[in-house]
């Protein structure tokens, strides 16, 4: 099996019980906001890869002692892409970003409805953030009636206090005046943001529910490695996408700490540029040139692909069925070339 037969298998019910779940545990809204539960619930099941609680339930059955709930698995995975779609929404306010899996992003859409009936030109950002703390919440609501192990839910809000320091660093680290003097901190977001977020903790938190004695750091050296590779692929390609021969300059604009800057030298001059707010395109061509002259791409991509290599040798040594082994596997040659 790979994990597009996993994805066919598994990805029409987890939509189903994202809905479910939502619906389930709203309470009892005001008659004036059931149209607005009815948006987010369309942005929640917008088209996307579901890698997080497909990983979650690829955990689960690598390690399960007995038969599964499949109720309880699906209302869990459910849940984890329900706070998937509440961090999207806010992360997509805090980077002014217009757009969420090809559609407007939620603050965009409330804007859109509403800009006629109030003059508060904000109420789009505001709704959206009331409602990602409504999803969050509503996950959280969900998890309660579930009887899950303290150990579970201490797992699970690992898994966002992690990633909300990711975020700080990220953050921080973006418009900044000069490249920091630690080393690699791109990489240290990558491993909060986006290895553990992404690809350990659904993985992990499965695996949990299935066997509480599992050894959580085995997985982790397995896992990690790939998500940090994925995030490094990310940074290269969001910038310059070889496929289509174009660049794609957001990354430039937010001013973010990417692998491209953290693999690369720079002089002063080109911290000055890269932190400025605001761009012209003469600077963006200045910053792209100097990137592909300090030698960053060729840096990032074999610490890469080294990554790819040894997620791939250690998920190989860890204590599940082959057949996991082949999808945790496949996943990761197809983040790696898609």
């Amino acid at each position: 099996m790979d994990f597009n037969e996993l994805k066919k298998m598994h990805q029409k019910k987890v939509e189903e019980y994202i809905e479910k779940v939502i619906l389930e545990n709203k309470l009892n809204p005001p008659k004036q906001i059931d149209s607005l539960i009815k948006t987010v619930v369309e942005y929640c099941l917008r088209p996307g890869k579901r890698i997080r609680p497909l990983l979650f339930l690829l955990g689960a059955t690598s390690y399960a002692k007995k038969e599964l709930d499949y109720e309880k698995l699906y209302r869990i995975a459910a849940v984890i892409e329900i706070m998937h779609c509440f961090l999207l929404i806010h992360d997509d306010i805090m980077d002014r970003s217009t757009l969420r899996r090809g559609l407007p992003s939620l603050h965009v859409v409330f804007y859109e409805e509403f800009k006629e009936k109030n003059n508060n030109e904000k109420i789009g950002e505001d709704l959206a953030l009331v409602f990602g703390d409504i999803l969050f919440f509503i996950a959280i609501r969900q998890l309660s009636k579930l009887n899950l192990s303290s150990k579970f839910l201490g797992e699970f809000s690992n898994c966002y206090i992690n990633t909300g320091y990711g975020q700080t660093l990220d953050v921080l680290y973006s418009l900044g005046k000069y490249k920091p003097d630690e080393d690699k901190i791109s990489l240290e977001i990558a491993r909060l943001k986006t290895a553990y977020y992404t690809f350990f903790y659904p993985f992990y938190l499965g695996a949990l529910l299935s066997n509480e004695s599992i050894d959580k750091k085995k997985i982790e050296d397995a896992i990690i490695p790939a998500g940090i590779a994925f995030q490094i692929r990310d940074d290269i390609i969001s910038t310059f996408d070889e496929k289509s021969g174009k660049s794609n300059v957001t990354d430039i604009l937010e001013g973010k700490l990417t692998a491209l800057i953290d693999f690369g030298e720079y002089d002063k001059k080109f911290f000055e540029v890269y932190s400025r707010q605001e761009k012209s395109s003469e600077e963006i061509q200045y910053i792209l040139d100097q990137i592909l002259k300090s030698g960053a791409i060729e840096k990032a991509k074999n610490a890469m692909n080294s990554l790819f290599e040894e997620s791939i040798s250690k998920i190989r040594k860890l204590d599940l069925n082959d057949a996991s082994k082949d999808i945790l596997i496949d996943l990761i040659s197809r983040l790696r070339s898609d």
